[in-house]
C-alpha cells in the first residue's frame, strides 16, 4: 500500500529544507511527528531516504530519485484542490511566503504588511531575504509564492515581469554641503562615501554604471544594507548614492539632504517572478493583483519626487 498523502509532503518537505526542524515549522507541526512520518515512510518504502549530517540530513539515492516524482504529484493535488476552493482574501488565513531582495524588502514590506491588514487581515504574510540569487527551485516546490528582486538574466522556467523602476539620489550629511549650495560634479566626488554593496550580484549594478559614467566615488565605508547607509553619513559627514526611493524613506529621518546625482545615472528595475504551474490559482492571482496595485502606488510615487 502507497503512503498517504500527508507522509508525502512530509518528505517533500524535508527534501527541500533538507532539515527536520525547518521541515516541521514549515509544516506547522512538532518535530517529533514530522520524525515518527519519516519513520513510517521508511519502512513504507524500505530506504533510510534522509541521512544525518552537518547542518541536516542528506537525501540518500532513494530519496532523490523519487523526489521530482512526489513534488509533481503533490503539486497536481494541491492545484486540483485550490482551483475548486473559493478564495475570499478577508476570510483567508493562508500563510504567504514571499521572497524579496534587499532594495525590494525596504521599499515593498511596509505597503505589503499595510495592504495584507487592510485587505486579508487574517492571512500570514512571511518575509525572507532572497540573497544574492534566485533558485527557481524555491518556487518551483512552492516554498515561497513568488520573488521580487532584480533578475538578470531571468530564470527560464519562471514568468518575469517588471513591477516598477526607480533611479538613484543622494543623500548627504548637511555640513558637507551649504543650504541652497548645488551638488556638482565636483564636490560629489571629493565627499567621503558611504557605498551600500549587498551581497553577491546585487552589489554590481551601481558600481558598474558608475563606472560606465566616470563618475568616482571616494569611498570611506561599505556597508551591506540600505538601511545603514543614512546613519554612517550622518556619522562621517559624507554621502552616499542610493535608489530615489530608499533615499525619500531615510534622509530626513537622519537630517540629511536628499540631493540629485550630479550626472544621470538612469533607472534599474525591480521585477516580480512566479512558477507559471500558479498562473489561474485564484489565491495567487490576488496576490499579484495586490502587487500590481502597489506598484502602480509606487510608479506615481516616484513620479513626484
Amino acid at each position: 500500500m502507497p503512503p498517504d498523502i500527508s507522509l508525502l509532503r512530509v518528505f517533500h518537505a524535508v527534501m527541500e529544507e533538507r532539515n527536520v526542524t525547518a521541515a516541521a515549522r514549515r509544516l506547522g507541526q512538532s518535530q517529533s511527528t514530522v520524525s515518527a512520518a519519516l519513520a513510517r515512510l521508511r519502512v513504507a518504502l524500505g530506504d533510510e531516504l534522509f541521512l544525518r549530517a552537518r547542518y541536516g540530513v542528506e537525501p540518500t539515492e532513494k530519496a532523490l530519485q523519487i523526489a521530482p516524482d512526489v513534488a509533481a504529484g503533490l503539486d497536481r493535488l494541491e492545484r486540483a484542490f485550490r482551483a475548486a476552493e473559493p478564495f475570499d482574501p478577508a476570510q483567508s488565513t493562508r500563510r504567504f511566503r514571499l521572497l524579496l531582495g534587499p532594495y525590494a524588502e525596504v521599499v515593498l514590506a511596509p505597503l505589503l504588511a499595510a495592504a495584507f491588514a487592510r485587505h486579508a487581515p487574517e492571512a500570514e504574510l512571511e518575509i525572507a531575504p532572497i540573497g544574492p540569487d534566485l533558485d527557481p527551485r524555491s518556487l518551483a516546490g512552492q516554498s515561497f509564492d513568488l520573488a521580487i528582486g532584480r533578475f538578470s538574466p531571468p530564470p527560464e522556467d519562471l514568468v518575469v515581469s517588471e513591477l516598477f523602476s526607480d533611479g538613484f539620489r543622494c543623500i548627504v550629511a548637511p555640513e558637507a554641503l551649504a543650504d541652497g549650495a548645488t551638488l556638482d560634479r565636483d564636490l560629489y566626488e571629493r565627499l567621503p562615501h558611504v557605498v551600500v554593496a549587498p551581497p553577491g550580484r546585487w552589489r554590481t549594478g551601481l558600481h558598474k554604471l558608475t563606472a560606465d559614467t566616470g563618475l568616482r566615488r571616494n569611498t570611506a565605508v561599505i556597508v551591506s544594507h540600505f538601511l545603514t547607509a543614512a546613519p554612517t553619513v550622518a556619522r562621517v559627514g559624507g554621502i552616499a548614492t542610493v535608489p530615489a526611493r530608499i533615499a525619500a524613506m531615510i534622509a530626513e529621518p537622519y537630517g540629511l539632504r536628499d540631493m540629485p546625482v550630479p550626472l544621470n545615472l538612469g533607472t534599474f528595475p525591480t521585477q516580480v517572478a512566479w512558477h507559471p504551474h500558479n498562473r489561474s490559482d485564484a489565491r495567487h492571482i490576488w496576490l499579484r493583483d495586490l502587487l500590481n496595485n502597489i506598484a502602480l502606488g509606487e510608479v506615481e510615487r516616484g513620479r513626484d519626487t
